[in-house]
Parts: C-alpha cells; sequence; structure tokens
C-alpha cells in the first residue's frame, strides 16, 4: 500500500528510531590484545559463488547491524592467525571440488586497521576440468526409453561443458536413479565414475546401471487418515494396483496429497521385499492429518494515498466439508474508512464510511479427474469510490461477485474461471446523478510457469504469467471485450548477495461496445465530453488498465499513470469547494479513467546488509494509453528510487521511495496527462507494505 509522507514524523520512522535506541544497549567491545575481522575479500575467483566460498570458510566479516555498525546487537568476529591458515585449504579443497583442480592460494595479506583487521586472500583459480560426455554401461540391457531418462536427467544437473563440479556429480547419480525408476524398475542400482585426462582438461562421465526386472504397483493402503475418507484420498493419490511401477506417479500422487491443505505430512513406504519375490511393489501411505477446521481472527490498519481505514477480519475453515475433502473457506472483512482522512494532508475524519468484503469459497478436489480441483466462489462487497483528491459527494457500490472454474497443473499450473459481477451504485455522502447498475460477465483462463527457487524472496528464477479474459458474448453482460495480460519475471544472483530482479508486463483491452467516445475526447480534446463518455468511463472503471502504486511504478501513487479527464457522474458541480464548482475544461477536475494499452517495465538490485535486513535501489518506467494496441515508449513515466526490507513469516516489510526523473514524463503526443501532487516540494511518492514489488 502506497504511503505519501508529509510533515509530521511517520510511524515508521518513530519506529526505527526506538529500535536504534533499543540497539544501544547491546553493544559490544573487541577484547584487549584481540582483533576483529572488518573485511575479508578473496581475488582471482571466477565462475564460482563468491557468496558460497565464503561461507565455506571461518574467517568472516561479522554481522553489521542494519548493515552499518559494528559492534551493536552482533558479536565481533575474530581474527585467528591458525584458523586462516586452515581457511587457505580449504578453499583450494572448494575450488578443486567445483572442478578447478589447479587451484591454489597464493597469497594471504592482513592489514590492521587500528584494532581491526582486512584480510584478503589471492587465488590462482587455474582452467576448470569440463565434461565432455556421458556413457551408461549396462550390466543388463535397459530399454530406449529407460536410457533417455538416465541421459536427461543426468543432462539436467551436470550438462556437457561444464565444470566437473563433485556435488552435482553427486547430485547427478541420484537423478540418473530416479530416471530409471520412473520407467518402471523399481530396484535399480546406479553408481558413478569419471575418468578425467588432465591434460586436455576433459572428463567422461560413467553411470553404470543394474536396471533389474520391470515392476508394477501392488496394493496400495493407507495409514493415518482419521476421520478422513479414505476413498477421495485413494482418487487423488492416484496410484493404481496393477499399472507400471514409477516412482514419479509416487511423487506426484504425495505432493498432490499435500495439496490438498489436510496433511502436516504424507510418507510413503515401499515394500521391495516383496518387489524381489513377485516384482509386485506393495505401496503403504502414512498420512499425518493437519487440523482440519480452523477459526480466522485479525485485524488491520491500512493508510495510503486513497484512504485510512481499519478493518477486521473473521474467517472459518474446514477441510473436509460434508465429506468427499471438499474444502470450504468463509471470510468476513468489515472495516471504517475515515474519510477524506489520507497521507500527504492528513486531514480529520469528518465522515466515517462503513465497508465489508464477505466471501465463502468451496473447492472439490479430483473433479472430473483426479489432478483437477473445481470451485465455486461468491462474494459480496460494499466500497466507496475513493479518487486522487477528496470529494464532496462521494459514490459506493454493492457488488455481487460469482465465479466457478477449474485448477489443474498439467506441468506447473492452469487455471480457468467463469465469472459475473453485479455493481449497484448508492450515495456514501450526498447524491451523484447519472450512475448506472452494471452486469459484467467474463471467462478467464490463468496460465504460468514458475521456476523461481522461492516465491516469496526469490534470488534466481524465472516467472511466465498470462491473463485472458472474454467478456460479453453469449455470457451477455454490459461490457463486451476481449484482455490480455502477459507478465515475465527473472531473478539473477550475484556474489556478495546481490540479486537483480527484472519484470515486464503488457495489457491490452480491446472493447466492442464501449470506449468510443473516450477515445474520441482523448484524440480530439473538446469533441465529446459529456454524457456520451458517461457509460465508458463506468466500464473502464471496471475493466480499463491503471499504472501507478507500489506494484507498478513506485515513483507514481496508485492510478497516477495514465489518461486523466472529467468524469460527468464523478466530478459534479461543488467538487471543487475553491472555485465553487468544476469546469470540464479545468484541470483542477481531471480524475483517472483507466486505459486500453499498458506496457510496464520494473529492474531492481536488492542487497542483503544483515540478517533479515536489506536494501534496493530500482527504476521502474511503463504508461498506460487511452487507445487500443497503442505501446508508447518515449519518455515513458520513468522513475528511480530505493528502499529497505525486513524479512517476516508472511513476507519482507517494504519502504520505498521513487522519484519521477524530469524530463522522461509524458509521451509526445500524450494528452490529459496530469502531474501527481508534489511531496514536501518533490516529484516523489513513498510507498510502505508487505512482500517484494514483483
Amino acid at each position: 500500500m502506497p504511503l505519501v509522507s508529509g510533515s509530521r514524523p511517520h510511524p515508521f520512522l518513530v519506529s526505527a528510531a526506538a529500535l536504534l535506541a533499543l540497539a544501544g544497549s547491546a553493544c559490544y567491545r573487541v577484547p584487549a590484545g584481540k582483533k576483529a575481522i572488518d573485511r575479508v575479500t578473496i581475488e582471482g575467483t571466477h565462475g564460482v559463488d563468491d557468496e558460497e566460498l565464503l561461507d565455506s570458510i571461518a574467517t568472516r566479516e561479522g554481522s553489521r547491524f542494519l548493515g552499518i555498525f559494528d559492534g551493536v546487537v552482533y558479536e565481533y568476529e575474530l581474527f585467528d592467525q591458525y584458523a586462516l591458515r586452515r581457511d587457505l585449504q580449504r578453499i583450494e579443497r572448494y575450488l578443486r571440488a567445483q572442478g578447478y583442480y589447479d587451484a591454489t592460494v597464493y597469497a594471504a595479506r592482513v592489514e590492521e586497521k587500528g584494532n581491526k583487521v582486512a584480510v584478503t586472500i589471492g587465488v590462482r583459480q587455474g582452467e576448470p576440468v569440463l565434461v565432455d560426455s556421458i556413457a551408461i554401461a549396462e550390466k543388463t540391457p535397459v530399454d530406449a526409453r529407460s536410457r533417455e531418462a538416465i541421459r536427461r536427467a543426468v543432462n539436467s544437473v551436470l550438462p556437457i561443458g561444464k565444470p566437473l563440479d563433485e556435488d552435482k556429480f553427486a547430485e547427478s547419480e541420484r537423478a540418473a536413479l530416479e530416471g530409471l525408476t520412473s520407467t518402471g524398475h523399481a530396484a535399480a542400482k546406479v553408481t558413478r565414475q569419471a575418468e578425467v585426462d588432465l591434460a586436455t582438461r576433459r572428463a567422461r562421465l560413467i553411470y553404470t546401471v543394474e536396471p533389474g526386472p520391470l515392476g508394477k504397483f501392488g496394493p496400495v493402503k493407507f495409514e493415518g487418515l482419521g476421520d478422513l475418507p479414505p476413498e477421495p484420498v485413494r482418487r487423488i493419490f492416484g496410484v493404481e494396483e496393477g499399472t507400471r511401477y514409477s516412482s514419479q506417479r509416487l511423487d506426484e500422487g504425495r505432493q498432490a496429497l499435500l495439496d490438498l491443505g489436510v496433511f502436516a505430512s504424507v510418507d510413503i513406504a515401499q515394500d521391495l521385499e516383496e518387489f524381489e519375490r513377485s516384482q509386485i511393489v506393495p505401496i503403504t501411505v502414512k498420512a499425518q492429518p493437519a487440523k482440519i477446521k480452523a477459526l480466522l481472527l485479525g485485524g488491520g490498519v491500512e493508510l495510503d494515498s486513497l484512504k485510512t481505514d481499519a478493518h477486521l477480519q473473521v474467517g472459518w475453515q474446514n477441510g473436509n466439508f460434508l465429506g468427499g475433502l471438499r474444502k470450504l473457506d468463509l471470510r468476513y472483512k468489515p472495516g471504517i474508512v475515515l474519510y477524506p482522512t489520507r497521507f500527504p494532508e492528513l486531514q480529520p475524519p469528518t465522515d466515517p464510511l462503513y465497508e465489508h468484503r464477505v466471501t465463502a469459497t468451496l473447492k472439490q478436489p479430483a473433479f472430473f479427474e483426479k489432478r483437477t480441483t473445481g470451485f465455486a466462489r461468491a462474494e459480496y462487497n460494499v466500497y466507496p469510490v475513493l479518487l486522487a483528491r477528496p470529494t464532496e459527494d462521494v459514490l459506493g457500490y454493492h457488488e455481487l461477485r460469482g465465479e466457478v472454474g477449474l485448477e489443474r497443473s498439467f506441468w506447473r499450473s492452469f487455471r480457468a474461471r467463469s465469472n459475473l459481477q453485479a455493481n449497484f451504485p448508492f450515495d456514501y455522502i450526498g447524491h451523484i446523478e447519472g450512475v448506472d447498475t452494471l452486469v459484467i460477465s467474463y471467462i478467464a483462463v490463468t496460465t504460468h510457469l514458475d521456476f523461481r527457487d522461492d516465491p516469496i524472496k526469490p534470488r534466481r528464477g524465472f516467472f511466465i504469467g498470462n491473463e485472458l479474459q472474454f467478456a460479453g458474448g453469449p455470457l451477455q453482460g454490459v461490457a463486451d471485450d476481449v484482455r490480455i495480460q502477459p507478465e515475465v519475471r527473472g531473478f539473477i544472483p550475484l556474489p556478495k548477495k546481490i540479486t537483480i530482479a527484472l519484470r515486464g508486463s503488457l495489457g491490452f483491452l480491446f472493447p466492442f461496445n464501449y470506449s468510443r467516445f473516450s477515445q474520441i475526447n482523448f484524440e480530439t480534446p473538446g469533441t465529446s465530453r459529456a454524457e456520451e463518455s458517461r457509460r465508458d468511463y463506468q466500464l473502464l472503471f471496471f475493466r480499463g488498465f491503471f499504472g501507478g502504486g507500489p506494484t507498478s511504478n513506485r515513483g507514481y501513487p496508485l492510478r497516477g499513470v495514465g489518461p486523466h479527464d472529467f468524469i460527468p457522474y464523478l466530478s459534479p458541480a461543488g467538487q471543487s469547494g475553491a472555485a465553487g464548482g468544476c469546469n470540464p475544461n479545468s484541470e483542477a477536475c481531471f480524475l483517472p479513467t483507466g486505459g486500453l494499452s499498458l506496457w510496464e517495465a520494473n529492474a531492481e538490485v536488492r542487497f542483503v546488509v544483515s540478517g533479515p535486513f536489506s536494501t534496493a535501489v530500482f527504476c521502474d518506467a511503463g504508461d498506460v494509453s487511452p487507445f487500443t494496441v497503442n505501446i508508447r515508449l518515449d519518455r515513458p513515466h520513468l522513475s528511480c528510487g530505493g528502499g529497505a526490507r525486513y524479512d517476516t513469516p508472511v513476507g519482507p516489510i517494504r519502504f520505498d521511495v521513487g522519484y519521477r526523473i524530469p524530463g522522461m514524463q509524458y509521451p509526445r503526443g500524450a494528452t490529459f496527462e496530469l502531474d501527481p501532487t508534489p511531496l514536501l516540494g518533490m516529484p516523489i511518492a513513498i510507498a510502505f507494505g508487505i512482500g517484494e514489488a514483483f
């Protein structure tokens, strides 16, 4: 949630000051006659993980509180010359295990600076021994399918042309065994060896396999289910007696049971002694049920550039509703909006606005088939439409939403759903004319491939996602359109616990029965800027794209990027008290309208400073256009800045400050683009929330 700072101290800064004061009571000194380690540097390495290398030795830098203060909260790391000598041998062993057989340490310099030392270790790494070929030695013949599974598994861990890493070599043996057992060889054995030619720096990897006979699954038993029904569990597990044995199917079945959320743990026991006698593998699934029913209570406060609210959350979950492992999740979130209090003005509240969200979600696993989950969701919301500046009249909506769909993990994830929503306007404050009830119906298909090492705080890997929506047509509803938004994210690890994070997204909306008048407005200002565009802007509020905010462009507040215009039903006379009314041609009365085309690009460098504390620098860019398939790349609303993060079990607490780069705003030819209100006289915005920006 974005925050815009004002003249009074922010609670986050007050808390930080209190934290520093508390830390002052936990200070340490360097003992007399000892030296503290200030810095450790290894020179001459390449192609290896310096962070992992430094973690493997005993001579290491001490932790700094908030990445700045020595001897505060964390004790000093003391220098030991004998430990350093052992570390030089550890470094050589580490590099040789990475495939650099000629690696040697040629220097270790220790520079004294008062009661601290800086250690520099010089390394001659040499050239690595590379994997040249992979051979499979069969004690008894295996079929082509099994042989290809072994090669594919080995190549995924230690491909040809890569250095001969000892750890990956050991992992490749396990991968080869899994490749063999996945094709039916339940009691297979695999051993590895490497033939290394130091003259050519080439290695030939040899995997000797004893496949054993092909097996079939025997009886499948379940233990520890408690009150859970065994038949749905058996169907979801998906391993059937008499079918060909596959360790991969066992792993998939175990994960499917864990994904239900009703088991704390699932272990699989295989009777391989019986397999030796009969080539049948009996399976026993040992499960430990988790708590099936749960009552959830919580609450919170939101303070950002649009609103201030306090809310509660009450929920109830049942993981076996009416049997069949159906999962029922009920949530109620009531709240009070303190209108018009918001950052940065912090005006005293004059009108408390009640809002709430009520949701009921039912999921049925093994719907149609064992790996597909069916779901239905009903939602009733009441909320005000809050704008970039307070208004005398406030519009609200009663919103009913229904959703049914399917979830299926073919490889990573697939989700298809049909949505129906109805929005009924009402007056929170004052009276607003000309607002229609809207019924919008659409089908959405969501897919993603997730190869990140951690979905909450990723360091390496990539993510590809897309959402495709079809509204109207045979589904009826007032909106008839197609909406698509693909996204890609990438994460690149660097030494010193540095991560480069990148994100790109495109969005295209193709409306067939609205937006004609709104596009005319922006193409020819003043042409048709009245009643005809009212319906367009109502639909764009729900279907259009908006830019800006803590997960979009951090130099802008929410909905700060994109076209603005006079919106008749949200800009009535009297909105601007100082002017005595709103002039449709006055930018002071313009509001964000939503757009038909969007692009966003984000680049961020993340630094782990100490323990759970980290920092980041970033640049965000993007644009929202009122026209279809209109990607404007010049002067792309560029903002750059920095921030801090503190890890928690639910994700990092994040504080970012973004600065809008002068001269890099508003694409050429763009009409009705507005500058957000300056903060402290500067073109900045502040964001504070939980979770990374992407």
